[in-house]
Parts: structure tokens; sequence; C-alpha cells
């Protein structure tokens, strides 16, 4: 039996009822968070919660027992049998069910909080040999950095990246690279790695804020700057961040190779780096 948790119960996922008029489903009008579990901890909790918590003030919805998810989080992987698995948790929070109406419900009723876990097989082959992605325009909306979930664009754009055989999209905005449909990106031009800098255009990812410290302590310059698409034949490595893939090489963008067509050694090390970091988060 699959277990979840909603609004302030654990229980099994399919008695789990949500109104058809939360606003969630109305309007997409809250937030959610991902965190991953790797057999024994939860990695950078703390990096999740501060990010959750903006998210919600962003757009002024209080959730009170905010406080509660690392908690919440680790019962579900309890109750789930998912301890010595890795494996993700999902939460979502939004503004509660209420009469339709583009106005926050008043008087405010209680949010909808809803999580859940599944146990995943890391993509191992596929960080080793690298992925290919498509490039667009982006064009989501001005306030990528709240981690909404309204993401349509997002998902228009990942199908269009799978149906062209490719795992990831990067956006350009006004011919600046920005972020991918659910990952953040770099670029390495004469041994240096550069990303776009935290700003509205772009979700402040908990993995690349990791990744960009653990470089730093290697050795190796991170520069947080727009990378334009013009630029992208200087590109001699590129590689993508998130809470599942962690570090994957991108060997190709829309069609063209990107450096040797294979990871390069500045991404080879970092993924080395990374591995060495969350082992010793196990000890």
């Amino acid at each position: 039996m699959t277990y979840a948790y909603f609004n302030g119960k654990f229980l099994p996922k399919d008695e789990v009822k949500i109104s058809p008029d939360d606003r969630g489903f109305l309007f997409a009008d809250g937030i959610y968070e991902v965190v991953r579990w790797y057999e024994g901890f939860f990695f950078d909790m703390e990096g999740h919660m501060t990010r959750m918590k903006r998210s919600m003030r962003e757009i002024r919805l209080a959730w009170p027992d905010a406080d509660a998810f690392p908690d919440i989080a680790r019962g579900l992987i309890e109750r789930n049998g998912l301890l010595e698995r890795p494996s993700l948790v999902y939460l979502q929070v939004t503004r509660g069910a209420a009469k339709r109406t583009h106005t926050f419900p008043s008087p405010p009723v209680e949010p909808t909080v809803y999580a859940f876990a599944w146990g995943f097989k890391p993509p191992r082959e596929i960080v080793a040999e690298g992925i290919t992605t498509i490039l667009r325009n982006d064009p989501r909306w001005k306030r990528c950095d709240i981690k909404s979930v309204s993401l349509l664009p997002n998902i228009l754009y990942f199908q269009e990246a799978n149906e062209a055989g490719s795992m990831e999209c990067i956006f350009t905005r006004d011919g600046m690279m920005t972020e991918c449909a659910h990952s953040n990106v770099f670029f390495v031009i004469d041994g240096k790695v550069f990303t776009h800098p935290e700003s509205e255009n772009i979700l402040s990812g908990v993995t690349r804020r990791n990744v960009i410290e653990i470089a730093r302590k290697a050795g190796v310059s991170v520069i947080e700057i727009p990378v334009a698409a013009s630029r992208l034949p200087e590109v001699s490595e590129a590689f993508i961040t998130n809470t599942s893939f962690e570090l994957a090489p991108v060997i190709a963008i829309d069609g063209n190779q990107v450096g040797s067509g294979r990871p390069g050694p500045v991404t080879l090390l970092l993924r080395k780096e990374f591995d060495r970091h969350t082992a010793g988060l196990r000890s």
C-alpha cells in the first residue's frame, strides 16, 4: 500500500480526496518542492525549506505548519518502505478550496497540503554518457524564481524535447540562455564555468547552489553571468543540474555537438566531486 500525506494526516494514497474547488486545480495557485532521499538522509533539506518558504512568501500563501515538512518527508519514506532506496518526496501547497474568484478567499481558508514519495533508479548511464537538449525562446512568465505549480510552458517544451529525442530544453530570453524546462544549466568556456545568476528569470536550484560551492572548493572558476546563445560555438562543455539527475553532461544542443561530443574534463571533475560530497554526508 502506498501512503501519502494530506492535510495533517498520513493515509493510503487512494483515499486522498481533493476538492474540485481547490485553487491549485482551478488556478494553479500554489507552490511545490521536491527533495531527494539518499538512503539515510535528505540532500540539503535546509536549502529546500528555505526555497519553499520563499515561494510561499512571494505568492502570499500561509502554511503555519511549514516547519513540519522534514518530519512529513521522513514519515513518507518510512511508511512506504523506502529507507534503503533512492527516493524523491514531492510536496504541494495550494491556497485551499473556496468559491472560484480571482481574489484570495475572504475570509482565508486552510491551505491544501499534499505530499507523496516514490523510489527511483538514479540515471547513472545517462549521466555517464551525456544528454542532448533543444534550444527555444523562453515563453514563461517573469517570476521563474517562484516554484509555482503552474508549469504548462515547461511541460510543452519538455514534451517537444522528448519528441525530438532529447532530454531537456534550454530556454533563451533576449538572446541569453537562462535555464532548462526543469533544470539549471552551466557552460564551460576557456576552462571557466558560466551560469545565469539568480534572478526572476531562473529558479534558484538547490543542486545548482551546491554544485557552485563544490566547484569553487575544487578550484574551478564559476562566473554567474548570462551566456548569449550566440556564444555556443565557444562552449567546450555544458551540463545541467537538478534533484534527480544531480549533474548531467550535455553533449549536444539543438543538434549541434558541444565540444568533443563527450562529457568533458571539467564536467567529469565536478561530477566526481559531487559524488564525493554526497558520500561524505552518508558517514
